[in-house]
């Protein structure tokens, strides 16, 4: 009786000692890993952070004729006008930081004022016009930079979606007949900019975006027939403002 206590407390103490040694093993490894990993240098971007941003967009819209109905009759199919507007949102994501090498997610969502209304210069005379009107878009990206200290230019992208409207009309017919494509669409983007630390958790940004919706098809009211193509992409240029958690 006395051996086979003897025998469990041993027993105990050994299961005691493996239990108690694993968090300090678990401890090493991580310790291992991260030793692995070079140490951040300088300012630490690592963190959560939102803001705000202000900006100046320019679309430019494509527009493809479908069928015959109108200006494809002088051999040109295509129409192209440029639209422009200020822009204003907020953001939101994370980094990481590898030794200089800051790498994260954002995500953003921005209002709008870019339009335009153009008169159809390919048929000189006619009272036709088109336009396009973007109110807000969104994007979701992943950022990569180099931290030079409390500096940080980066690289950024990935998806995009926004409203837009764009119509076609034709006044001289009399029957007041317009093409419209009013959809959300999604799309990509791409872009660069640059971050600076101005305390431990504000910082300023400066960034450019290039984002390409796709493409939404417009028909007259009263029928089903797609009569025009609208394609349009934006040039965003936005100042900002961050706050890191």
């Amino acid at each position: 009786m006395k051996l086979t206590t003897t025998t469990s407390i041993r027993k105990a103490s050994s299961v005691m000692l493996l239990a108690c040694s694993l968090p300090f093993a678990t401890c090493a490894q991580v310790a291992a890993s991260d030793a692995l990993s070079p140490a951040p240098t300088g300012f630490v971007w690592t963190g959560g952070y939102a803001g705000i941003h202000l900006g100046y967009g320019g679309g430019r819209t494509t527009v493809t004729e479908l069928d015959d109905y109108s200006f494809s009759a002088g051999d040109d199919t295509q129409f192209k006008f440029n639209s422009n507007g200020f822009l204003g949102g907020v953001h939101a994501g994370y980094n990481w930081q590898s030794g200089q090498l800051v790498y994260g997610v954002e995500l953003d969502i921005t209002g709008a004022d870019i339009d335009k209304t153009v008169a159809n210069s390919m048929i000189p005379g006619s009272d036709e016009s088109f336009s396009t009107s973007i109110d807000w878009f969104g994007t979701a990206r992943a950022r990569l930079g180099y931290s030079i200290d409390r500096f940080l230019p980066f690289v950024t992208g990935g998806v995009a979606f926004g409203h837009i409207r764009s119509s076609y009309d034709d006044n001289d017919s009399g029957q007041g007949n317009h093409a419209v494509a009013d959809d959300v669409v999604a799309g990509w983007t791409i872009g660069a900019g640059a971050q600076y630390a101005l305390t431990d958790n504000w910082s300023l940004r400066a960034e450019y975006l290039y984002v390409d919706l796709q493409d939404s098809r417009g028909s007259f009211e009263d029928g089903d027939t797609y009569r025009y193509d609208f394609d349009n992409n934006i040039h965003a240029l936005r100042l900002g403002a961050s706050y890191r958690f």
